[in-house]
């Protein structure tokens, strides 16, 4: 009698164990299946970041910034919304990038005023005025920043003073063959400048 008592006890506990050990299989079954959805979520939120990677275009490489650029469009978004295009509807300009990490850069209006006097140091206040705001040039080195998609010019020298000595930052936003688009978010005027480039190709030759 006593044995008969026991028995239902006995696997009354073995069917605990049983279920108990499989409830923890479960769980542990859940928690594997879990990491790699964790992982996801974490990998999506990266990317929704606002981080310099996702401002800057990938697979940018100095290899494919080498050369000369020749300006196509820049145009200024001020802090007030206003847009306006500094050196005109139809700006001319060059960026050139050596292999050496130097850079020379001209932009110009093509529109500004000869000078009456034909004096480049006898200008009239309006006419040098024109000048200075119609003619950016500078020079120095230069800096690529590949996993964040940003070109940092060092200018050396500026024709504006106040840019020499400083550090120039570039995002680009797209880049291929023979087309370059950046903004710059701390230009010369407030706001941000938003410049897109053409690889400039060479010149024919001249028929003999």
């Amino acid at each position: 009698m006593t044995i008969h008592m026991r028995q239902p006890n006995s696997a009354k506990r073995d069917k605990n164990r049983s279920a108990a050990r499989t409830l923890t299989a479960v769980a542990l079954c859940c928690m594997t299946f879990a990491l790699p959805s964790g992982s996801a979520i974490g990998q999506s939120a990266t990317v929704a970041l606002p981080s310099s990677r996702a401002i800057g275009q990938s697979g940018v490489s100095q290899d494919r910034l080498v050369g000369t650029w020749r300006y196509e469009s820049i145009v200024v978004e001020r802090t007030d919304g206003t847009k306006v295009a500094p050196f005109g509807p139809d700006p001319k300009g060059f960026i050139t990038l050596s292999a050496d990490g130097r850079y020379s850069l001209q932009i110009m209006r093509p529109d500004i005023p000869k000078i009456a006097s034909k004096d480049r140091l006898g200008g009239t206040a309006e006419e040098n005025r024109a000048v200075a705001q119609g003619v950016l040039s500078q020079f120095g080195t230069y800096s690529v920043n590949e996993g964040e998609g940003t070109l940092t010019l060092h200018v050396e020298m500026s024709s504006f003073p106040n840019e020499t000595g400083t550090n120039e930052g570039r995002i680009i936003t797209s880049i291929s063959a023979d087309k370059l688009q950046w903004t710059n978010p701390t230009p010369t005027t407030p706001g941000i400048v938003y410049s897109t480039l053409r690889r400039a190709k060479a010149s024919a030759e001249s028929p003999q």
